[in-house]
């Protein structure tokens, strides 16, 4: 534990003992404690947890939020600082192996004495052998309707046996197929969020496949099984694209291990589940589809366009590797239209493709973008907006945006290369204009 939180973890100590009221370390804390890992939060409970937490905070200024309200299952944090907080949840049942009865998996299902977790004693609270699983790292549901309670449980499985790197037990995997189902009775938010989490681990594509096993991944993307054998290639051939894109693509390995690409990997992940990316046009929707909206599981209008950008930005590459249609002009529009999803783009097409040329035709790709494309948009352009209305007279209007898109592709594509150059295109798309008009 951080030094500067052991002392508070002592004033709460003395607090909860002046009120003689008992307070346990249980779930995720206790769990990384025995594992040795470095934690920034706190899980807490006893008898009136919540309120005691409430009290302690006021007394020492700190900011507390509710978490849960449910009678009997209430929840507050009291937050130390922006990377450290306690929750306190009041106990439920009329003690600790009560409590711990009614957790998930037996790896949470564990309590220490705060006094004893400060002193270093290991007098664990281990009624379901949650330390022997721990040992064996095995992901094990406890005993009882622990799914039925709450369907989301299934879920966090996958994601516990990802962030942990564990196995999940024969038995557990058995109650998910029978409970499968009723995952879909959980909120979206909270599925999502167990989604976000598996989906940023490094090395997901075996345990995807065992959730496919189960009948839960079926669930939540619902595909025939042979687009599974299909979509499994491309999940992984991506996975292994977003740990070391160096392997690929040696040239812009730096450029594309941006936390553009690592912290958004949980999106390409998803959207390969979403919506393969499918050689046969005739079977591919339209590029401008949207996959990620018509999904019944609702990620935040951000991440959705992000999803979005990049299954559209992949079928534009199809599209022109598929018609050997890349010039640079074309190369050009393509950056210009995906813009900043054009990294992930090139992953999630490259990962889906079975062509033998994929590779050198992406790095056309990212070379045009990263060493053209990008250092030329981030310069001041030779001709804008005040310089069409004072040099021509125009006003805002269609062949005003063709004049500057033009002048701004001329500009990247280094056939322009001064303000006056840039003024005499402008008269040339003006004057084939007026020429078209007539």
């Amino acid at each position: 534990m951080d030094s500067p939180t052991k002392p508070i973890l002592l004033e709460l100590l003395n607090f909860s003992t002046r009120l003689n009221q008992k307070l346990y370390v249980v779930g995720g804390t206790l769990r990384d404690y025995l594992s040795r890992k470095a934690g920034t939060d706190f899980d807490l409970t006893g008898k009136n947890a919540a309120e005691l937490g409430s009290n302690f905070a006021r007394s020492l200024n700190f900011t507390c939020v509710p978490l849960d309200n449910s009678p009997g299952r209430k929840t507050v944090r009291v937050i130390l600082d922006q990377k450290q907080h306690l929750d306190f949840t009041d106990l439920q049942g009329e003690n600790i192996e009560e409590d711990l009865s009614q957790r998930d998996f037996t790896i949470n299902a564990m309590g220490l004495l705060l006094s004893d977790f400060l002193s270093g004693k290991k007098s664990i609270i281990d009624p379901h052998k949650g330390q022997e699983d721990l040992k064996d790292r095995k992901i094990r549901v406890l005993s009882g309707p622990i799914f039925q309670s709450d369907p989301l449980r299934m879920l966090r499985a996958f994601r516990f046996a990802a962030t942990l790197d564990f196995e999940i037990d024969e038995n557990t995997l058995d109650k998910i197929f029978r409970h499968k189902s009723t995952l879909i009775e959980s909120a979206q938010e909270r599925i999502w969020y167990e989604l976000t989490l598996f989906f940023k681990t490094r090395n997901t594509v075996s345990l995807l496949k065992i959730m496919h096993c189960s009948g839960l991944l079926e669930c939540l993307f619902p595909k025939s099984d042979e687009n599974y054998s299909k979509t499994y290639a491309q999940y992984q051939k991506l996975e292994a694209l977003v740990n070391e894109p160096g392997k690929t693509f040696p040239e812009y390995a730096d450029e594309l291990n941006t936390r553009g690409i690592t912290d958004n990997q949980y999106l390409l992940k998803n959207a390969v589940l979403l919506k393969g990316i499918k050689e046969n046009e005739e079977t591919r929707k339209s590029p401008d589809s949207s996959a990620a909206q018509e999904w019944d599981i609702r990620p935040n209008n951000a991440e959705i366009k992000f999803i979005d950008q990049t299954l559209n930005g992949a079928c534009y590459l199809a599209e022109m590797h598929s018609k050997k249609n890349h010039g640079l002009d074309e190369i050009f529009e393509l950056s210009n239209k995906v813009r900043e999803k054009l990294p992930a783009s090139v992953i999630f097409f490259i990962s889906g493709s079975h062509s033998k040329n994929a590779v050198l035709f992406c790095n056309d790709i990212l070379k045009f973008y990263y060493c053209q494309f990008l250092p030329m948009m981030s310069k001041k352009p030779l001709l804008d907006g005040k310089d069409i209305i004072h040099q021509f007279g125009l006003s805002p209007s269609p062949l005003f945006g063709k004049i500057l898109h033009y002048v701004q592709k001329a500009q990247v594509l280094g056939n322009i290369t001064t303000h006056e150059e840039a003024i005499a295109l402008a008269e040339g798309i003006i004057q084939s204009q007026l020429t078209e008009s007539e």
